[in-house]
């Protein structure tokens, strides 16, 4: 018997959550609020109390009828009504705000205006109180545009005299290099004296070709003269990323010169293919 009280309390219990049945019951307390109080408050017999509420209260209309319209009005029409009066309440909101911001935007403007207006007030003050110092300013702009033009001719004369001495310097170093080269000149026509006379004098000929044209001493050449090229500084080792060969030093290349001048070939004479084709004077 408890589990069935208990099965028909809870069903009960979801039944009364739905809007109709509740809004219905809630409703129709309201209204046959008379005939419960009778029944659960009056002091006569049960069976009277049936007979009164059925001879006074017992009508279709407040029993069901009326109920039922007042809960389909809160569950359907109800709704309805409160979204009108929601969407009337927004619009009424929306042109509220819409004055407000038009109000403000009023405010700002009048505000603007009259912040040109001192603005342009203060200009026009400002115009006449500082004419005086505007006057001076210009005095003393003047003044020391005399003085800048005083320092510029003075800094033009240094100028040029800065200008003279360094032609003079350049004089003298183009003086001094040619001075050296004479004196390297000088060396070396020394030195190749003493070059004809030794025995690398004999090789010169192919070993100047070979590292002229292709960066290399004669195939077959002696190690030993190949050594004392490179040691009398005749002729240098180059060691780039990607690549090794010899060149002609200075010295080298005015030994080279001189041997190259020193030779006098014949119009009647075929040049040799190794010697003549391949000289690059």
């Amino acid at each position: 018997m408890k589990e069935i009280l208990k099965s028909f309390f809870e069903t009960s219990r979801e039944r009364i959550k739905n809007p109709l049945i509740g809004t219905f019951l809630i409703s129709w307390t309201a209204i046959n609020w008379k005939p419960i109080t009778v029944l659960l408050f009056s002091n006569q017999s049960i069976e009277n109390k049936i007979d009164y509420i059925e001879s006074c209260y017992s009508n279709f209309s407040t029993y069901f009828l009326i109920p039922f319209l007042i809960a389909l009005i809160y569950v359907i029409i109800l709704p309805y009504f409160m979204w009108a009066v929601d969407e009337l309440i927004r619009k009424s909101t929306i042109g509220r705000k819409r004055n407000l911001i038009k109000q403000k935007i009023f405010d700002y403007e009048g505000k603007q205006k009259i912040a040109i207006e001192d603005s342009k007030l203060e200009d026009l003050k400002a115009s006449y109180r500082d004419k005086a110092d505007f006057n001076k300013q210009i005095e003393q702009l003047r003044n020391q545009i005399d003085e800048r033009e005083e320092h510029l001719k003075e800094l033009s004369t240094e100028l040029q005299n800065v200008h003279s001495e360094n032609q003079d310097l350049k004089k003298l170093i183009s003086d001094s290099d040619n001075i050296k080269k004479n004196n390297q000149d000088s060396i070396y026509e020394n030195q190749y004296i003493e070059f004809k006379e030794s025995d690398l004098y004999d090789y010169f000929k192919e070993v100047g070709v070979k590292i002229r044209n292709g960066g290399d001493f004669p195939h077959g050449i002696n190690e030993i003269i190949k050594e004392k090229y490179l040691l009398k500084n005749i002729v240098e080792e180059v060691q780039t990323e990607d690549k090794f060969y010899y060149k002609f030093t200075n010295k080298g290349l005015s030994f080279w010169k001189k041997y190259v001048n020193s030779i006098r070939v014949s119009k009647n004479i075929k040049p040799s293919d190794d010697i003549d084709d391949n000289l690059p004077f």
